[in-house]
């Protein structure tokens, strides 16, 4: 006897990421979507790369901030 709230161990079906299964099928599915000239897949990569782009930015404008501050003060 179970309640719905209790802790269970993850399990290998479909689409689930916390198995080592779950997350060799999950890079399967990215690889074959860069492959793709899907319309959908196109949209889904460039929402991606601009959220990459994103945090390379940042990652680059951190560094930048911290050393024209301690230049400046």
């Amino acid at each position: 006897m179970t309640r719905d709230d209790d802790w269970q161990p993850a399990t290998s079906e479909p689409g689930e990421l916390y198995t080592f299964e779950g997350q060799m099928r999950a890079y399967g599915h990215f690889a074959r979507n860069l492959k793709t000239d899907d319309p959908r897949a196109r949209a889904h990569r460039r929402t991606i790369g601009r959220t990459g782009w994103v945090f390379v930015g940042a990652a680059l404008a951190v560094p930048a901030i911290a050393i024209l501050l301690s230049i400046l003060f």
